[in-house]
């Protein structure tokens, strides 16, 4: 079996050079003390690529959220990661942005594509132009977005600020059936996010930050697996990230209920073949699903977004007798509610040519 190595990383964050709190060195030491190993900020439409580099021992990575301002509802946000110039320029064409990062070599993710508002937060910026092409794939959980909709009244949002943790359960459903949909044309990978600002508010003498980073990058993170580990180097390390994303060698994580570290997600098949997340494999191979996770949940095996196969507890064996695409989700009881806990990429069993 092949050695694999697992970092874990926050992505979808902002700084003081756009709509955010902190300076590159503040998202860094709340990234330490956290326990990331990298981030990936993504300012809005703006790309400070000199503020790359290791700080606090956590690899800091530098892409850029670019949506089009002059839009109203400003709709369309896109993560562009690995890219080397700044491309906001083309915020008014989605697809030439894709285009554009895909010719750097970058990797384009859709920033929280369906969004539910409230009435203290009405404004939604959802994913509107579905007719792009050539996209990496999609954020399927942005923390700080599936808040917006409990903001039903300033009681309920004050509660909310304080205790975020008795409110969020999972991605949106919407948002889970559009990956699924989408997995149905080709592949798609997930990442999770948190969007973190962490904005400070005022009330007569008193300061208060929303939702620190810190606070956040203990939320929903996405966690990697890359064949050789990192070495300290900046260029290597990031090579290593923005493949394990490019491949989906990845799966979110709500680490705030339960450490998502060591979760395993592979296939076998004849011939001593053996495929992880993100991987085809053909279905003559007489595939075996395995999955293992760190502590004990009820397990959802899904097929073109159907449960095929539901278990309790740390394992789950499943032997595939028909192509499709199967990811695996893994929902805890935490604080009274059942939670999303996991939330893989997809192996995909193809038909024999």
């Amino acid at each position: 079996m092949e050695t694999w190595y697992e970092y874990v990383g926050n992505v979808h964050m902002h700084t003081v050079h756009s709509d955010g709190e902190g300076t590159f060195a503040d998202l860094a030491l709340a990234a330490r003390r956290a326990g990331l190993d990298f981030i990936v900020v993504t300012d809005h439409n703006v790309l400070v690529k000199d503020e790359e580099g290791y700080r606090h021992g956590v690899l800091v990575l530098v892409g850029e959220e670019i949506h089009d301002r002059e839009r109203s509802p400003e709709v369309n946000h896109l993560l562009c990661l690995g890219i080397r110039e700044d491309l906001a320029h083309l915020a008014h064409d989605p697809q030439a942005l894709i285009d554009a990062v895909n010719e750097q070599g970058g990797l384009t993710f859709i920033a929280h594509p369906i969004e539910r508002s409230a009435p203290l937060v009405p404004e939604t910026y959802p994913w509107v132009d579905w007719h792009v092409r050539g996209f990496t794939g999609i954020e399927l959980w942005n923390y700080m977005s599936s808040l917006r909709e409990f903001a039903v009244n300033r009681w309920v949002g004050l509660a909310l600020s304080f205790f975020p943790k008795y409110f969020v359960k999972a991605p949106l459903p919407e948002v889970l059936g559009l990956w699924d949909d989408l997995l149905r044309e080709g592949k798609v990978v997930a990442i999770g996010g948190s969007d973190a600002h962490a904005h400070v508010y005022s009330l007569g003498p008193f300061r208060r930050c929303i939702f620190p980073y810190e606070f956040l990058f203990r939320t929903v993170n996405t966690h990697i697996l890359t064949p050789t580990p990192f070495v300290g180097d900046v260029a290597h390390d990031a090579a290593l990230v923005y493949e394990a994303l490019r491949l989906g060698h990845v799966w979110v994580g709500y680490d705030l209920i339960g450490d998502t570290r060591h979760v395993r997600f592979w296939a076998t098949g004849a011939g001593g073949i053996h495929v992880i997340m993100g991987d085809s494999i053909p279905v003559s191979r007489n595939v075996t699903l395995h999955a293992v996770l760190p502590r004990p949940a009820r397990i959802l095996l899904r097929k073109d977004g159907e449960i095929v196969h539901e278990v309790r507890g740390q394992t789950l064996t499943y032997r595939v007798l028909e192509p499709g695409v199967y990811r695996l989700e893994a929902w805890r009881r935490s604080w009274g509610k059942e939670r999303g806990w996991v939330f893989t990429n997809p192996i995909y069993v193809e038909a024999d040519n």
